[in-house]
């Protein structure tokens, strides 16, 4: 964890991670020591917050006129094969991206670190249902240098300003300066991170020989390949000789293994089980699926669905710091679906998807959104390749311009979007606006003509109402990579969404329009905290007409028809950036009412930021095929397959032999209940240590707990709190255990058998803190930085606090965790998200298959049915925001192969789309406020060496009084 800079932009990374009540721009601008100097100033009144957006809106020079393009600049990765390259493998080397002046993508601020094949995205796979991939992989990173923080320790900006002062007295003394008698705001705490360790007591290990897991940024060098959202065997391919879908696969550069050699060590000189030197040969074979089934029931073979899949590294430790830099491509599994539409648009089962062909020029587009905030960084650069460590932001010039498509009146593409955001700013709603958008200076602008000669244009601030008139019509076909499913009359049918008719004429809650001399940012906070008043208005927030909702890692499969009178017309193509799924927002937004500074520039915590991704030019003759339906394509569609047919309640009902196996009633039902729940330290809360707790663990003083304002108060723990419990049964104990950071072969994993289903429930518990901040009026012993005295109450209690009092407000935010399972799809058939009193309400119009679905804070819940079909042997679930991931947030699933050896949850009845959330929560008890708010500042990391039990104390649940 050694990062030697004295660079202020050290505290980019760590300043996002612990954004808090704190002035992230005075983060960036100064030291942490200086930031702690303007915290601890009088608030004062408020004094109008900066503005956002400019009062002048921004020049149009050097905007891009679509219409002046001779060719498109639309460009995609280029394309492999496997059939034309029949038992060869891709060779794909991972390389450092030594480019410091450009960003990966257009949603990008930061220069990626690292690549696949010096490209972003990587290139494009496409392969035949039943086909066979293979991949050469080939670590030439150089070696991880460094070491870091492992055990108990608290992050380096949650120290008490005691411990500030005297570590900058001892590195004074150190350097031979003037020893300080109060903090020096020039002082950056975190430019020696190995001398701030040692001071403070963590134990390390060294970078390139990370001998056991440790739930945190490490090992940036250190790579492998996922292949998301493929049913594949999840481990080594028999025989050992190559690995399928298999994350426990760690593939060291050479220069690391030569280090880890040299240093010697039973652990360090060893190859652990699944680690590689230098190269790695994956062969992923797409087999057929639910083999048995078929087999039992005499029908033929059943080839793997076709999709829109994609691959990533899955390195623990460095899967952040590597898919924030781009290493993310495109796999296109090609089958039946495909060939339906092809022949249908283009007379051809498989033209050049590239191409435009037939009567409507029909072609594939493949369109990657990546989003990143918190950026990738090299925390094992060596000390010659210090920018590396914590890289600055690219020139405004560096940052990926929106590409031109062409498309003629008429035509007619099918979109297959990605979205590869990796941290908690990538949710997005992917939309086509009718008009050229830009964005700049924190706003979405319409491009106009401006009065003078051509080509003289201006730009016009497009308020959220605009953009919800300038959404063009789009039709979905599929989600994560599978056709969507309707069930109408008892049978299910493939199908396609108008989503011209998803919620259509509602009210967008986020569009409400000024009142009288209603002040504007007053209006953007009342319009946010308005999404959630009750069951109708999270509908209307949630669900849009003409919008796809994408957490990180969805995909959505699209077709776009150029209206047949739109020549010489401009269209967008955008990413609008989603604002409901975290507390971030509010928050910021409360802290511009009180006249400080809520979001910071391009670094920290910058606005909100819609990622305009193309935009589109009609031009030329009208398709000779006039004007296309596109909902006529459902009549072409195959039959839906086995293994994408909706799970029964029959298929998750135990068999007799089971249910006597597990003593429990006949025809019980398989189920689990989980629950996702912690803080990312976006604010930690102030939380008095017991006397008996500090007194029998001295060894954990200044690395857990620590002695300020003439008490003991508790770290935010540099390992964040955020871990997964998987038993949340309240039924079986209502006083569920501390949850679990990941542990490979954990005694308590998930343990379905092979070819059964199951129903499962999730929960995220976590509640949004709220409290007071003027110490004034409300003296909290103890209070530092940004921890104050934070309560869970309700949503409505929260705001309408704020609204008499803006002092209280949220200090402490929750997140929608990104829940994503490998191998298996999920047959998803709730989301329900809490209104403000707490009221559940599911906002999935129907069920639908995903294989990444957002769990809601503050108790929101999903409910979703899986078949593990196939395949015995070990894969995980994990959160999708890879910061999370990284730290803990992942557990290991085993599929067995007989009854004996499984551990489902037997309930005697499963739950349904249908049902109330009442009737649910019958079946599957809510968890409570004070068992949340336990679940989500606890929990345990039992790895050896590098593990904990945090806080290791039990919490009591504050209560407000006043």
């Amino acid at each position: 964890m050694s990062r030697q800079s004295d660079q202020p932009a050290h505290l980019t990374r760590r300043k996002i991670l612990q954004v808090g009540a704190a002035s992230v721009t005075a983060a960036f601008g100064t030291s942490a020591a200086g930031l702690l100097a303007q915290q601890q100033q009088p608030q004062g009144p408020p004094a109008g917050p900066p503005p956002l957006i400019p009062a002048t809106p921004p020049s149009a020079a050097g905007i891009t006129d679509p219409s002046t393009l001779a060719a498109e600049t639309w460009c995609e990765a280029w394309t492999w094969r496997p059939a034309e390259w029949p038992g060869q493998p891709l060779d794909l080397n991972v390389v450092e991206r030594n480019d410091a002046t450009t960003a990966p993508s257009p949603g990008q601020v930061f220069p990626g670190q690292f690549s696949f094949a010096g490209i972003s995205p990587a290139p494009t796979i496409r392969v035949r249902t039943g086909g066979t991939i293979r991949i050469r992989l080939r670590n030439l990173l150089g070696a991880n240098f460094g070491t870091m923080w492992v055990g108990p320790c608290a992050d380096p900006l949650s120290i008490t300003p005691a411990l500030l002062l005297d570590f900058q007295k001892e590195r004074a003394k150190a350097a031979g300066k003037p020893i300080p008698s109060e903090p020096d705001p020039a002082f950056n705490v975190l430019a020696d991170l190995d001398a701030l360790g040692k001071f403070l007591g963590v134990r390390f290990m060294e970078g390139h020989c990370m001998a056991h897991v440790s739930n945190s940024e490490h090992g940036s060098r250190v790579t492998n390949i996922h292949t998301h959202g493929l049913h594949v065997t999840p481990g080594s391919n028999a025989g050992g000789q190559t690995e399928s879908d298999n994350v426990q696969v760690r593939l060291l550069s050479k220069d690391d293994w030569a280090r880890r050699r040299k240093m010697g060590g039973a652990d360090c000189s060893t190859l652990q089980p699944h680690e590689y030197v230098g190269h790695v040969d994956y062969e992923v074979v797409l087999g057929h699926v639910q083999r048995a089934e078929m087999q039992r029931t005499g029908r033929p073979p059943q080839l793997d669905p076709p999709g829109t899949h994609w691959y990533h590294p899955h390195a623990h430790g460095s899967t952040h710091d590597q898919v924030s830099s781009g290493m993310a491509g495109f796999l296109i599994v090609e089958g039946d679906v495909d060939d339906a539409i092809n022949m249908t648009m283009t007379g051809e089962t498989n033209p050049d998807p590239s191409i435009p062909a037939g009567k409507y020029d029909y072609r594939e587009r493949l369109v990657f959104v990546q989003r990143v905030i918190v950026p990738s960084v090299d925390f094992n650069a060596p000390g010659s390749r210090r920018q590396r460590q914590v890289p600055v932001p690219v020139p405004s010039e560096g940052i990926p311009q929106p590409t031109v498509m062409f498309m003629r009146p008429g035509a007619v593409e099918r979109w297959r979007v990605l979205n590869g955001s990796v941290d908690g700013r990538g949710f997005k709603r992917f939309m086509v606006l009718g008009g050229q958008f830009v964005f700049k200076d924190n706003a979405l602008w319409r491009v106009e003509k401006a009065d003078g000669e051509p080509p003289a244009r201006k730009l016009v601030l497009a308020t959220r109402a605009d953009i919800e008139a300038a959404k063009m019509p789009l039709y979905q076909l599929a989600f994560d990579g599978i056709t969507l499913v309707r069930v109408e009359n008892g049978r299910a049918g493939h199908t396609i969404k108008d989503l011209s008719r998803q919620n259509a004429a509602s009210a967008n809650p986020l569009a409400r329009p000024l009142a009288e001399g209603e002040n504007s940012e007053e209006a953007m906070l009342r319009n946010w905290e308005a999404c959630f008043k009750d069951g109708g208005s999270l509908r209307n927030a949630f669900v849009r007409p003409n919008e796809v909702w994408m957490a990180t890692a969805n995909r959505a499969d699209v077709f776009f028809k150029a209206p047949v009178d739109s020549a010489g017309r401009v269209f967008t193509v955008l990413a609008q950036e989603e604002t409901l799924h975290t507390d971030n927002f509010q928050g910021r937004q409360q802290r511009r009412l009180l006249g400080r500074q809520g979001f910071g520039g391009t670094t920290g915590n910058p606005p909100p930021m819609d990622v305009v991704v193309a935009h589109v030019h009609v031009r030329g003759q009208a398709v000779e095929g006039g004007d296309f339906s596109v909902m006529s394509l459902v009549d072409k569609l195959p039959p839906v397959p086995p293994f994408l047919q909706p799970v029964s309640d029959e298929e998750t009902r135990m068999t007799a032999a089971e249910s006597r196996l597990r003593g429990v009633p006949a025809g019980s039902h398989r189920t689990r209940t989980i629950s996702y729940a912690g803080y990312g330290s976006a604010g930690f809360p102030l939380i008095e240590v017991p006397e008996a707790f500090a007194k029998a663990h001295p060894e954990l003083r200044n690395l857990v707990w620590a002695e300020h304002d003439g008490t003991r108060v508790l770290l935010a723990p540099n390992a964040r709190t955020m871990a997964i419990n998987n038993r949340m049964d309240l039924h079986k104990d209502p006083n569920p255990p501390l949850p679990q950071k990941f542990l490979p072969n954990h005694p308590d994993r998930i343990r379905p058998q092979v070819n059964t289903a199951e129903e499962w429930v999730l929960y995220n518990p976590t509640p949004t803190l709220w409290g007071h901040t003027d110490l004034t009026r409300f003296p909290q012993k103890g209070q530092m930085l940004a921890q104050y005295r934070a309560y869970p109450v309700s949503r409505k209690e929260g705001q309408s606090r704020f609204w008499r009092d803006r002092e209280f407000r949220t200090l402490v935010h929750g997140a929608d965790h990104p829940f994503h399972i490998h191998v298996n799809p999920m047959w998803v058939t709730r989301i329900e998200v809490p209104d403000e009193e707490g009221r559940l309400h599911n906002i999935l119009e129907e069920p639908r298959w995903m294989d990444t679905v957002s769990i809601p804070r503050n108790g929101g819940r999903v409910v979703f049915r899986s078949r593990f079909a196939d395949y015995t042997g070990r894969w995980i679930h994990h959160c999708h925001i890879l910061m999370h991931e990284d730290m803990g947030m992942m557990q290991e699933v085993e599929c067995v192969a007989t009854a004996a050896a499984a551990n489902p949850n037997p309930k005697p009845k499963v739950a349904s789309h249908a049902m109330t959330e009442a009737e649910v929560s019958a079946i599957y008890p809510r968890p409570s406020v004070e068992i949340g708010y336990r679940q989500s500042l606890s929990f345990e990391d039992a790895n050896s060496g590098t593990g904990q039990v945090f806080p290791g104390f039990e919490l009591e649940v504050p209560v407000l009084k006043d």
